[in-house]
């Protein structure tokens, strides 16, 4: 191998000038709970720069999804401010807070409970970190998927800052902007805020309103105290309101406008009987965020002391219709959803990490409690083109405990052979409790009513989630690694429920993850290549399907299956000069489900024996069913395509004192399902298809002006549609459309 590697640097050195040449960035990360360069951790990461954040337009944590191998993701159904992340085909659609996420994220060590409210609106970020499979040792929540860690920038000992306009189609307007306002050597600070207004760029068609646009602001004040040259004590506080729609729209065949055809309005569906402030809910996703976090840090030599102190307020109220009810919409719509929630959750981790034995032990440890307590009130109806049947008016609460004891140590067996165990112990309880809304219509929906169906109210799990890596330095600049991780995911129940047997519980979700990888900065450190393959199994995956209980059929998440997976992740990094730049990212998977349940082999057999008979009325009982299709097979895991590839060129062309930067991004996947009864040969929407998507833009920045920068920019240059969320052949989602802006940015 080393003659091999020899020859290959022969042949870079061969193809560029002999001249000092810029290398590629060392970017380090936290992935292990500790500051390790990223070509040097045994996981599978990806990591991103507050530089290749602005080059890729990733704006929203969703905007992820273009630029990480095997990370799935958009939008949640009707909610704009809440994005669904499936990595490796682990994840789910739900952001009901009866069930947990994932895939989690993290913003300074803090993590976030729900998906409601986790499409953030980006500014001032120091990196982002997104860890590809189960998180089950070191991080807050056990995470079956993996982990996005958000980190934000800290205040500097220095005045400074920046400042960032621009304005772009839909008459989108945004404004980012931080000042570093240090008060003395011992006491730093920081404001960060953020302003984002655009008309929206789907028409509703009864009222010629514009929706699906955004009206949205944040603010963070950060201040860090540096007592002595040990202690650190960072606290942040910040507080978002966001109004970002994602309402069901369609084409018009007409005109080929993004067009909605519900025809609800604010407050209409008062007259039904609906109960509470939800009624003056608008046709949008309106969420208030509110973190306080405190991080002290209190380094003692051998042993550094951490404690992270976390509180998180999210209030959420929308007013979505998931039927598409063209051509002949009414003002009730099809299928409206009126949701007021309040999640409040408090998070304290003590953390201890150092190194002994001469150094050769590097070790972290902690603690760990996160109380959740949750108030959803939903109101749903089912509509007609004569009226509307309430199907529920009720307040779901939930409340959830947890406390967790973790340790992992990275011991150097050799100078090149380091080897890595960890361990997590974790003790979950969960409550629900429902009622009816006083004078809400609808069924009797009562805590009572489901104890009597047999349905448990309080939830008790304890999870153990080992960790096991070797990795191998073959030399300064390539290192091989193979690692088994374990990771869990608590039960739940279903919390939208429209009759009291049907709020059934659910058991956690299991995994474990084999992983082999090579990491290299290869010719000079010009070209990096980081490969991973993976083999997940995950047992008894929360997915909806068919359960009989007490002789009743029912459509709804249960664990009816395990999963299993494999599949490779390569990303490349490739200084070919100091002015061209290739980026690129492929993610392959084979995704299929095992060890099917014995109430979905039932549907399955009934669904083809209908089909063989014709029966049409069995047929729409048994088949398309929970994730038996209309064929009678069982459907391919959604969000799970074989192959994902993404990709940009950037290329410095320079002009005396002008510097010109183009860059060209592709993002392309060659299909998945969408729905949970959906395989590549039907044609009822659930699978989306072949999907090809175009980004560019143009950077402009002038000696003359060293403090500007015009940027130029599109996502979705060609304003391809797609089909990316499915609820019913009447209910499918699609992607955002195409954008462009002028972005002008100054930094002082």
């Amino acid at each position: 191998m080393n003659r091999i590697y020899a020859t290959m640097l022969l042949a870079s050195t061969m193809l560029v000038s002999t001249e000092a040449l810029a290398q590629l960035e060392e970017i380090t990360v936290t992935a292990q709970r500790r500051e390790q360069q990223l070509q040097s951790v045994p996981l599978a990461v990806s990591a991103f720069t507050a530089t290749d954040l602005q080059q890729l337009q990733i704006r929203q944590t969703v905007d992820l999804v273009r630029v990480v191998p095997n990370l799935i993701g958009n939008n949640n159904v009707g909610l704009g401010g809440s994005a669904t992340y499936y990595i490796r085909g682990v994840g789910n659609t739900e952001s009901f807070p009866t069930q947990d996420v994932p895939v989690g994220t993290y913003v300074d060590d803090v993590f976030l409970s729900r998906q409601n409210g986790n499409n953030m609106n980006l500014f001032d970020v120091e990196r982002i970190e997104v860890l590809r499979g189960p998180q089950g040792t070191l991080f807050g929540r056990n995470t079956t998927g993996g982990a996005i860690n958000i980190i934000m920038r800290k205040p500097a000992d220095h005045f400074g800052g920046y400042a960032e306009a621009s304005y772009g189609r839909f008459n989108d307007r945004e404004f980012r902007a931080s000042v570093d306002l240090p008060i003395d050597a011992k006491v730093l600070s920081k404001i960060s805020a953020y302003k984002v207004d655009s008309d929206g760029w789907a028409r509703q068609k009864t009222t010629g309103r514009d929706l699906n646009g955004q009206d949205s602001f944040g603010v963070r004040a950060d201040l860090r105290f540096l007592p002595s040259s040990d202690l650190t004590v960072d606290l942040s506080a910040f507080y978002a309101y966001q109004d970002m729609g994602n309402i069901l729209n369609r084409i018009d065949p007409v005109t080929g406008d993004r067009t909605v055809y519900s025809g609800l309005t604010k407050g209409y569906l008062a007259r039904f009987g609906f109960t509470g402030n939800k009624v003056n809910n608008d046709l949008t996703d309106l969420t208030k965020l509110t973190a306080v976090t405190l991080n002290v840090n209190y380094d003692l030599g051998p042993v550094s002391i951490n404690s992270i102190t976390g509180y998180r307020k999210t209030d959420q109220n929308y007013l979505i219709d998931s039927t598409f009810a063209a051509p002949n919409p009414v003002p009730w719509g099809g299928s409206p959803t009126l949701d007021q929630g309040l999640m409040e959750q408090y998070s304290q981790e003590f953390k201890l990490s150092g190194k002994s034995f001469n150094d050769r032990l590097t070790w972290v440890g902690g603690l760990y409690f996160l109380r959740e307590r949750n108030i959803t009130d939903l109101g749903t109806g089912t509509g007609t083109a004569t009226g509307l049947t309430i199907t529920g008016d009720r307040t779901v609460r939930n409340v959830l405990d947890t406390e967790a004891a973790y340790a992992q140590g990275d011991y150097k067996l050799t100078d090149q052979l380091t080897a890595t165990v960890g361990l997590r112990f974790t003790h979950e309880e969960k409550k629900l409790d429902v009622r009816r809304n006083a004078g809400g219509l609808g069924p009797d929906l009562n805590t009572a009513g489901i104890i009597a169906a047999g349905i448990p109210t309080q939830l008790h799990a304890n999870f153990i989630t080992p960790r096991f890596a070797l990795s191998y330095q073959y030399d300064p600049d390539v290192m091989f690694y193979v690692s088994s991780t374990r990771g869990a995911k608590s039960g739940g129940w279903n919390g939208r429920a429209l009759a009291n047997n049907a709020f059934l519980s659910f058991k956690p979700e299991r995994v474990w993850s084999e992983e082999v990888g090579m990491r290299a900065d290869l010719f000079n450190k010009r070209l990096r290549v980081n490969v991973t393959g993976f083999y997940a199994y995950t047992q008894d995956e929360q997915i909806s399907a068919a359960f009989i209980s007490n002789g009743t059929r029912f459509f709804t998440t249960t664990n009816p299956a395990d999963l299993r997976n494999y599949g490779g992740e390569f990303e490349v990094t490739w200084l070919a000069t100091d002015q061209l730049r290739f980026n690129g990212n492929l993610g392959v998977q084979h995704a299929r489900y095992t060890n099917i349940s014995a109430d979905v082999a039932a549907q399955q057999r009934n669904c083809n024996v209908a089909l063989l008979a014709n029966n049409t009325a069995n047929v729409a009982a048994e088949c398309n069913r929970g994730f038996v299709d209309a064929k009678g097979r069982i459907a391919t895991p959604v969000r799970a395509p074989d192959i994902s590839f993404s990709g940009s060129v950037t290329y410095d062309m320079r002009f005396d004192a002008l510097t010109v930067s183009p860059t060209v991004g592709l993002t392309y996947n060659g299909g998945y399902g969408i729905g949970n009864a959906g395989n590549s040969d039907l044609l009822d929407g659930s699978w989306t298809g072949t999907q090809v998507l175009w980004d560019a833009s143009v950077a402009i920045a002038s000696e003359r002006l060293p403090n500007w920068l015009l940027t130029v920019e599109c996502k979705n240059c060609f304003d391809r549609a797609y089909n990316v969320s499915f609820l019913s052949t009447t209910g499918i989602f699609l992607n955002s459309p195409g954008v462009w802006d002028v972005r002008v940015r100054y930094k002082f």
